[in-house]
């Protein structure tokens, strides 16, 4: 993919949540609020941001925000431009999703591109996340690894979450499953229930890490009740069969009904396999 000034910047014609879905990768969302001091994005911008030390310092971006949270998109978009000019990280990102969305400006995903590309280059490591993520549904995975890596080191689960994957498929990298779990483990310990479920994947099979089905039963248990429906299903199975956790027909049950409720595949045969059973 040409870098984010060039004119022949990759059009996708698709979103890339729909173009990756099936490959697992995750998109940075947007959040429908911003907050001048306390955003989840300002937390965890890497070191070196320029204005790191006071995000909400630019009288553009100030105004940028309140017109965002007016519904006032036009205006937001005008004057997130004006403050991403004058080299205002975060309102260069923000400016990037607009023209992503088309949200009060004409869809443009040059115009998101080279935003994105500017704040990334800053440090901020959502925008290099999410150039990570435009860099992959490009193809080119050496330039999707590198400024996956640059967010995955800011600590941004997303981004070492994505790490993992490519380190497992190698993808821009000698695939590793070690490397793998060692970042899946820093996005599960962040609460992030892919990572979890994805870690314990490795420990049910004993790539990357020891086999250890108790491991795998924990992991998969944290992703489970964070609404993952791989992991409620795999959780389910393991009580089945009593492997990692005590056998438990019950919880066995319950964890398949939970997975088959988000329409997993697996977990609606299963149910239906053994209904006999169920009272």
């Amino acid at each position: 993919m040409p870098s984010a000034a060039s004119s022949s910047s990759t059009v996708r014609s698709v979103p890339m949540e729909d173009k990756l879905a099936k490959q697992g990768l995750q998109h940075i969302p947007t959040c429908s609020a911003l907050s001048l001091h306390s955003s989840t994005r300002s937390s965890i911008i890497a070191r070196g941001r320029r204005d790191a030390a006071n995000a909400a310092s630019n009288p553009h971006y100030r105004q940028a925000v309140t017109d965002y949270n007016a519904s006032n998109f036009s205006a937001a978009a005008a004057n997130f431009q004006l403050a991403a000019e004058q080299g205002h990280a975060e309102s260069q990102y923000l400016l990037s999703t607009m023209y992503d969305a088309g949200q009060g400006l004409p869809q443009d995903d040059t115009q998101a591109t080279h935003w994105e590309r500017k704040a990334a280059e800053q440090g901020h490591a959502y925008a290099q996340a999410n150039l990570s993520f435009r860099f992959y549904a490009a193809n080119n995975f050496p330039e999707a690894f590198a400024w996956c890596q640059r967010a995955a080191y800011s600590n941004l689960p997303w981004a070492q979450y994505n790490l993992g994957l490519m380190y497992r498929k190698g993808e821009g990298i000698p695939q590793s499953n070690a490397e793998a779990a060692y970042w899946y483990r820093l996005a599960a310990a962040q609460d992030f229930p892919e990572a979890q479920q994805k870690l314990a994947d490795l420990y049910y099979t004993g790539q990357g890490v020891p086999l250890d089905y108790t491991q795998a039963a924990a992991w998969y248990r944290k992703a489970a009740e964070h609404g993952n429906a791989d992991a409620q299903f795999h959780l389910g199975h393991l009580y089945a069969i009593g492997q990692g956790v005590e056998h438990d027909y019950t919880q066995s049950r319950h964890w398949t009904r939970q997975a088959a409720l988000q329409g997993h595949e697996q977990a609606i045969r299963e149910l239906k396999r053994r209904e006999y059973r169920d009272p």
